[in-house]
Formats: C-alpha cells, structure tokens, sequence
C-alpha cells in the first residue's frame, strides 16, 4: 500500500501538470540527447583535427561548445543521476560518489523527465540508462514500467551494453539471439573483461549489428513513431567509445596508429593492471577507441535523418555530451575516475537554430546543466531544489557565464575526493596531496603549481572557492520555515478588520 501512494504520489501530479501544459505551441522545439559514455574532449574533431566526426562537426559549427564543462563525477552511474536529479554527489537524494553495484535512484529526487514531459512532451531514453543497477527499484515498484512512469518516462529501450552472457536479457540481446550471434558476442566480451579490456581488437559481429548502431536504430524507430503534433525529447544513451575497444567492420581499421599523435603528457612505458604499455600500443588502442568515436558520430547522422524527414530538424534542441572522459594514457592512466582533463572534462554543444549562437566558450559548466537548459528551452518549470543551472543564457549570448566554478567529486573511502575550476585555474584535493594547474599556459596539466610559494593565494583562492561552492550547495530542508511566534502573528494580523475610512 505504502508503495502505491508513493507512486500515486509521485505520477498524479505530473499528468496534472501535463494536462494544464498541453496547449504549448507548435513553436516549441523537439529534444535530442546525444549522451555518450568515456568520451574524452581531447578527440573531439573541434580540439583534434585527427579526429573523424563529420556529422558532429556540422552539428557544432550551428551550435556553442563549451570548453569548460566538467562531469560531477568521472565515473559513469554518479554523472548520470547528476543529470537526472539536477544533484551533486553530495547532496542528499544523490549520495552516490561511486558505481553502485545494487540501486536505484529514488523517482523522488528524480524530476528531470517528469519536468519535460509536464510541458507537453513524450520523454524516452534509449541505450545505456545506468542511473540504476540490479533490482533495487522492487523495493518501492512493482515492475520496470513502475518505476519508469514515476521517473516521466514514457518510453525506455534500455541497452546496456555488449552482453558477456549467453542468458543475457534485454531487446539488444534478444536481437543478438535471434541473428544466432548471442552466444559469440558473450564470449568474446566475457573474455575481453577478464583478460584486458584495452586490448585493441574487431568486434565478432559488423556494424549492423553492433550495440550502439542498434540504439540508433531503436531511436530512429521512436522518432518515426511520434505524431507530427506533440513535441518529443530522447535521450539517445550510447554506450561507446566505452571500452572494451572493439570497433565493429571498417572502424576496427579507419584509423592508421602509426599515425595518431600522443599528448606529451603520455609517459613513454607506463604500468597498467600487469600490462607495460608504449606509445606504440597506445596509439593501437588509441586508434580502436576513435573507430568507437567514429561509429558513433554515424549513429548521430541516423538521428539527424530522421529528424529530417519528421520535418523538425531547423527546431531541434540538440544537447551531446558524455558522462565522464577517459585518460587514454595521459599521465599513465587508462580508463577514468581521476580529475586530469582527460577524466573529467567532458564534451558538450549545444545547438537550437535561431536560437543559440554559433562560437565557443570558456564558460564553467556541468554535464548536469543540460537538464535545467532543456526545461528553460521548452518554457518549462524546474523542479525547486536542483544545483544544476540552465547554461541556455551563455548559448544564447546573454550571459558569459552562469557558475563561478566547475567541480566533480569522487570517493569510497573518507576523505572522499574534490575539484574545482573556474575560468583558469583548476584544483583538486586528494587523500594526501593538493594539485593546482594553470590551464591556460599548461592545459596537459605538466606542473602542479600546489607547493610551489608564489602560488599560495591562488591555492588559497580555489580552495575558498570550493568551500564556498559546498556551502551554496546543500539541500536546506528548513528552508522557509516561520517560527511559531511569527505565523501566531501573522494570522492575527489577517483576522484584524481594516480601520474604517474617515468621512469625506
């Protein structure tokens, strides 16, 4: 019973909402989320000319990219409940500073669907959800479908990613087991984990049946399905370039290693679970990470034909972003979970015709913000108590920026781990060590400018930064409350008859 209301709860209000908004113009724009996973801004074709995304590339050329925009967390499943919670991991509703191997986040503290679908819009998300993992939705819902209703879904296709079981579920996986490839593709990923997932090596299936070509293809189905006369906002959630890296067909080869260029901040051999990597392997698993990059820049050109022939491209609001970066050796790192620019800065572009300017910014931003800039875009209301700002004022050129700084945290053991950056400097702390960069003379962050004396009221100045981001950002639940004595007060004033006018 007590699951019941809670769900009553939690949907009455949003088809209230929806009924009272459903008569919003035409005027309003379709939604596309191109949100991608472990895509680092250091192979976006707009920073790296060897990068080979032309369908991206058009798309920015329209819109405004934001150099400075950092994930709350550079690992996958706390960025993500950032976006749809509007939270940061320190925020109760959130809490999470690392993958969880068994939740689900609360529909409550979730309002980003529930926000757009009650300014009249059909909400899905298809591809990779994990803002939840195992079954922890069961302990407040009855089933999948539940829960989705009570987060503003209208419709999820959830893919998680390749299989590495044969008694997989899930519709990706059922495709695979009726082309007769489930059992293939579940021992070669099985294998790949346990083995080395940067071992750079061709999917078994090709592109057509490949995880991320799959989504785009349910995607293109959804818009397809949608009428003319409501507008619609999809998350398509693909799971690439996350490893293991395994392009699929002519993206295993696209990229020549020998001629890809390393950062300098790549050491020459560096140690990485067992594995002693040179620059030689490096770009060999550099080049299978940019096939990924590349097959996905085809999925996006999917999307935009599709949107195309339902005629509503020139009024699409199209957001692309990831959850996190991937450090690709920089520093002698593989994988995420740091705060270097290769983890935790991520991509995001924003482009509305007409709408937003065509450049670039320094601005700071968050991956979450594209939540708050979507219900802005589409003349919706934001649900009271989120820490994600609408960045659509500096889209648009009214603003140079709406944040003082960028931050991201991480952590599982105590003291869990911060960063900060604002339009120069960035600063983090560790367990034991502080990192100061000036990205402006050293963006492969080189020096670390914490110890050195002559920057001492620059640390200082990043740390009182992040105190005063902490202090701006907590849920006050006490917020508004009058004290007994007051409303006793107020109500008394209000029984009181106005003093009679004097006789003219």
């Amino acid at each position: 019973m007590k699951a019941l209301l809670t769900g009553l709860m939690l949907i009455l209000p949003v088809g209230l909402r929806a009924e009272k908004t459903e008569t919003k113009t035409a005027a309003q724009p379709d939604v596309l989320v191109i949100l991608t996973d472990q895509w680092s801004p250091r192979y976006l074709s707009w920073e790296n000319p060897e990068v080979k995304t032309p369908n991206l590339d058009r798309m920015a050329k329209e819109g405004m990219i934001f150099d400075a925009c950092y994930t709350t967390s550079p690992v996958c499943m706390p960025a993500r409940i950032s976006l749809i919670t509007g939270l940061y991991p320190h925020n109760g509703g959130h809490s999470v500073w690392g993958n969880v191997g068994n939740y689900a986040t609360p529909a409550e503290a979730a309002p980003m669907f529930r926000d757009i679908r009650a300014a009249g819009y059909t909400t899905a998300q298809i591809g990779k959800l994990h803002w939840s993992s195992g079954a922890a939705w069961k302990e407040h819902h009855e089933n999948l479908e539940d829960y989705y209703q009570a987060l503003g879904l209208d419709v999820v296709v959830d893919v998680s990613g390749p299989p590495d079981s044969a008694d997989a579920r899930g519709a990706y996986a059922r495709h695979l087991r009726q082309k007769g490839l489930l059992e293939q593709v579940a021992k070669d990923l099985h294998d790949r984990y346990v083995k080395w997932e940067f071992e750079p090596r061709a999917s078994v299936v090709g592109v057509e049946d490949y995880h991320d070509v799959f989504v785009a293809d349910e995607a293109v189905k959804f818009i397809g399905g949608q009428p003319q006369e409501k507008p619609l906002c999809l998350v398509a959630s693909f799971h690439s370039p996350h490893p293991p890296l395994d392009p699929p067909g002519e993206f295993a080869t696209m990229y020549e290693p020998e001629k890809l260029t390393l950062p300098a901040n790549v050491p020459p051999v560096y140690l990485r679970e067992g594995h002693a990597l040179n620059h030689a392997e490096t770009r060999e698993a550099l080049a299978a990470y940019l096939g990924k990059i590349s097959l996905v820049d085809r999925c996006v050109g999917q999307l935009i034909e599709a949107l195309k022939k339902r005629g509503t491209w020139d009024n699409t609001l199209v957001l692309f972003t990831a959850d996190h970066g991937e450090m690709m050796g920089a520093h002698g790192y593989l994988t995420k979970g740091r705060f270097y620019e290769e983890s935790a800065r991520v991509p995001l572009v924003i482009r509305w015709p007409g709408q937003v300017q065509a450049g670039r910014t320094k601005a700071p931003a968050q991956m979450m913000d594209v939540y708050p800039t979507i219900v802005e875009a589409i003349g919706g209301e934001l649900s009271p108590g989120r820490f994600a700002v609408s960045q659509l004022p500096v889209a648009m050129g009214k603003k140079k920026a709406v944040r003082r700084v960028a931050v991201s945290e991480i952590g599982t053991v105590a003291p869990l781990r911060v960063m900060a950056r604002d339009g120069r400097y960035k600063w983090w702390a560790e367990e034991d060590k502080e990192f100061l960069f000036d990205l402006d003379t050293d963006p492969l962050e080189m020096t670390n400018l914490a110890e050195l004396p002559e920057h001492r009221e620059t640390l200082q100045h990043m740390r009182e930064e992040m105190l005063l981001h902490l202090r701006s950002s907590q849920l006050n639940l006490s917020a508004g409350y009058k004290p007994k004595v007051q409303r006793l007060r107020e109500a008394e004033k209000k029984k009181k008859p106005k003093a009679a006018e004097p006789p003219r």
